[in-house]
């Protein structure tokens, strides 16, 4: 497994051409990365689960990436048709899809955070 991999299960939330894809393969190495780092040591990396989380993750980075230099509100009008896509509807979506993913890989995480709370 590498970061093509993780690009391969990334084009299933997004489309990407050429260019796209070239832009998101180092947040695909990065985001594969991090999950193996946290990977438990009996844990197999080649499971489906550690793709689809480190996609999710790039995804995410890189819809906040793409929505770092763009206003809140992007639309466009042609005629009597106006499309418009908020900026947080596209972060919410993409959270959702990075929290999904990240779910589904947690029994193969080590759990190293520890919180200790009074009632």
């Amino acid at each position: 497994m590498n970061q093509w991999t993780v690009l391969n299960s990334l084009r299933q939330f997004t489309a990407l051409d050429d260019e796209g894809a070239a832009k998101a393969l180092p947040f695909c190495k990065t985001s594969l990365d991090e999950i193996r780092e946290n990977l438990r040591d009996a844990a197999d990396e080649n499971d489906p689960r550690v793709i689809r989380a480190a996609a999710g993750l790039a995804f995410y980075r890189m819809t906040v990436q793409r929505l770092a230099g763009e206003d809140s509100v992007t639309s466009f009008k042609a005629g009597d048709v106006t499309v418009s896509q908020s900026a947080s509807a596209a972060l919410d979506i993409a959270s959702k899809i990075r929290d999904e993913t990240y779910l589904a890989v947690l029994p193969l995480l080590k759990d190293d955070r520890f919180i200790f709370m009074q009632t």
